[in-house]
């Protein structure tokens, strides 16, 4: 059997199980596993993914991250955050020669529930194509894309020279990264990775940064009958709002650097979260002590926590001469964007074959989000791309995948196992 013949076989596979795969991404929306900053709820979904690679017959591990060899003295590592029936989970497919490896790593953890769903979150809806449900884009399509890919090839007999590796971890969400992290320190590297996350097809060598800052402005209240200097920190903060939106928008005039976000403009800084005054007080005649801001602001590739600080301060006070400089206070892990060379061998087999399947010419850019690429591009031998599927409202209301993005990326995946860690031989008895 040539390589055209196993890649129709591989469509047929992927449509006849059309019903399998929806049902694979619903029964992972139906576990809540919101990520709670220093907690978490995802144990009982990664028993199941657990057990379903086991079913494949993968060399299937379930493991704490605490267990992972040098974990707490990494220099990634984050403190603060609890594991305690948080367990990561793994499946090895041992590859018959000496191929590359692939590992594809997803995540089980959601964003918190947003306000406004039109129906429950945890209970999978689809409609006119869309699977409705929370971590449905982001990104429990993509890791059932990954599962059911693997699936595909061994229900076709398919005997493969590299070793495939599809891992789900914990903490992702509001800047986790320990759970990837984890993953390394246990042995779970390969030639190449792709990260499931949601790109709408786009392939993406290259991930933003981003950091999450509370911003203290200080002052000194009361009523000035004696004379008293005065300083309401509102002020402050209000033109830091100002200054804010200018740098926003100002970003989005700009493109950034080549190759991966040459094409691409615009940086999100946004301000997440207001708070000043007594809030228990029933009536305030004096300005607050002290006022918080929250603020969200993302980098390219290269840029460091500190510099990024600092183009905030000095756009600041350049724009209000004399104003007070807040203390920054970091609220998460400072994520740094990263990317892979351009002349990363994956990237041309994966523009090879998602072109020929979607019969364009797919898009390559840096995605427009940060997430645990870094630990896998600056802290391990494993470079990673980012490719996922189509789909809409990641951490919002009625969150949804596209149907017909994740059959593709399904049939994608298997593609791109089949040429990139080469086949050794097909079975007898090969399934349809």
């Amino acid at each position: 059997m040539d390589s055209g013949q196993l890649d129709e076989r591989i469509a047929g596979w992927v449509r006849e199980h059309r019903s399998v795969i929806v049902g694979l991404v619903s029964d992972l929306i139906r576990f809540p596993t919101v990520n709670l900053v220093t907690d978490g709820t995802e144990r009982d979904c990664q028993t199941y993914v657990a057990s379903v690679l086991d079913s494949l017959g993968l060399e299937t591990s379930l493991y704490s991250p605490e267990a992972a060899p040098g974990f707490r003295d990494h220099p990634a590592y984050f403190p603060g955050k609890d594991y305690v029936s948080r367990p990561n989970v793994a499946g090895r497919w041992r590859g018959k020669g000496a191929g590359k490896s692939l590992l594809f790593s997803s995540h089980a953890d959601t964003a918190v529930v947003a306000p406004g769903w039109s129906s429950s979150p945890w209970e999978p809806r689809e409609s006119d194509g869309k699977l409705y449900g929370l971590g449905s884009f982001d990104m429990k399509g993509g890791l059932a894309a990954s599962v059911m890919a693997v699936r595909c090839l061994i229900e076709l007999g398919v005997c493969l020279n590299g070793d495939v590796t599809v891992e789900s971890v914990v903490d992702e969400e509001f800047g986790g990264a320990n759970g990837t992290l984890a993953g390394r320190l246990m042995g779970y590297n390969a030639d190449a990775a792709i990260i499931p996350e949601p790109t709408n097809m786009a392939i993406c060598p290259a991930t933003r940064g981003g950091a999450l800052w509370r911003l203290t402005f200080r002052g000194k209240t009361g009523l000035s009958f004696s004379g008293e200097t005065l300083v309401n920190p509102l002020y402050d903060a209000g033109k830091f709002l100002v200054f804010l939106e200018r740098f926003e928008r100002e970003l989005g005039r700009v493109h950034g650097p080549a190759p991966w976000y040459s094409e691409t403009a615009g940086l999100p800084a946004i301000a997440t979260r207001f708070v000043a005054g007594d809030l228990t007080a029933a009536l305030c005649d004096v300005g607050p002590e002290r006022c918080e801001l929250d603020i969200w602001v993302e980098c390219y590739p290269g840029t460091t926590e500190q510099q990024l600080m600092q183009q905030l301060i000095e756009g600041y006070t350049a724009m209000f001469e004399g104003a007070q400089v807040p203390e920054f206070r970091k609220m998460i892990r400072f994520l740094p964007g990263s990317e892979v060379s351009p002349d990363f061998s994956l990237l041309p087999l994966l523009s090879e074959e998602a072109g020929k399947l979607s019969g364009a010419v797919p898009v390559m850019r840096g995605a427009p989000f940060a997430c645990d690429a870094f630990i896998f591009n600056l802290y391990s031998p494993t470079p990673a791309v980012i490719l996922g599927p189509s789909g809409a409202n990641a951490h919002a209301a009625d969150e949804y995948v596209e149907v017909d993005s994740l059959l593709m990326l399904t049939e994608l995946y298997a593609r791109i196992i089949v040429k990139w860690c080469g086949v050794s031989r097909l079975t007898e008895g090969e399934r349809t």
